[in-house]
């Protein structure tokens, strides 16, 4: 398989400084015993929708699936990548038009496919301030999805969205694309890394959350493997 496929990592290493969506993260590693009685043992204690992290549609939805009821053949999932990164700015939001220029360029996106908005924003991963882009009002301001161009997904049959910063909702505080891909059984992640080694179509992304009863998120890890005749 190594020689077939370039993989890579779309995980963000969790620290206790990551962004989060509230500003807490939450994340603790604690060491509970050490070598001296022969194993290091540790208590990791975390929110479920940290770093990068996949919402299922019970986190908008009651009665919607949960993380553990995501099947594998929607978490293994044929990659397409739409690139904004040169004109995406705090309040840009994913088009309509970007995606039929994106289908215009490199093709129909598939059903069952993972539509990958990459921003550019994960360049401000290590400062928590700037990806999180508070304004003075407490409104954070980066990246998102346009509500059109997720209707228009929608009709694709799409396995779900992704984008590389801390959601595809910003402005709008009722949360409309939540609303859309959750209750139409579809998933979510959030804050993926390294986008731009991504080629536009052609990879496979695997994004395997924790198998956790009831959970409603789950940290990743998001892995895409792209064939190596597409890389040459």
């Amino acid at each position: 398989m190594f020689e077939n496929f370039d993989i890579i990592d779309l995980t963000h290493i969790l620290t206790p400084s990551v962004p989060t969506w509230n500003g807490s993260c939450g994340f603790c590693l604690e060491c509970k015993s050490d070598y001296d009685r022969l194993f290091r043992i540790q208590k990791m204690q975390l929110f479920a929708g940290i770093g990068t992290h996949l919402d299922a549609p019970a986190h908008r939805v009651k009665g919607g699936n949960c993380v553990a009821a995501i099947s594998l053949e929607r978490l293994i999932a044929p990659a397409c990548v739409v690139d904004v990164s040169m004109q995406a700015h705090a309040d840009y939001e994913v088009s309509l038009a970007d995606i039929k220029h994106d289908e215009q360029c490199h093709g129909p996106i598939q059903k069952g496919a993972l539509v990958i908005a990459y921003t550019g924003w994960s360049r401000f991963w290590l400062d928590n301030e700037a990806y999180r882009n508070e304004d003075n009002n407490g409104q954070m301001h980066f990246p998102a999805f346009g509500v059109p161009a997720i209707e228009y997904l929608l009709e694709k049959d799409i396995a779900g969205i992704a984008i590389d910063t801390l959601s595809p909702d910003c402005l709008d505080s009722t949360f409309p694309v939540h609303k859309l891909i959750l209750e139409a059984g579809k998933y979510i992640v959030e804050n993926v890394a390294q986008c731009d080694l991504l080629p536009a179509r052609g990879a496979y992304v695997m994004t395997l959350p924790l198998r956790a009863q009831e959970a409603t998120e789950s940290p990743v890890r998001m892995v895409a493997f792209i064939p190596k005749k597409i890389m040459s």
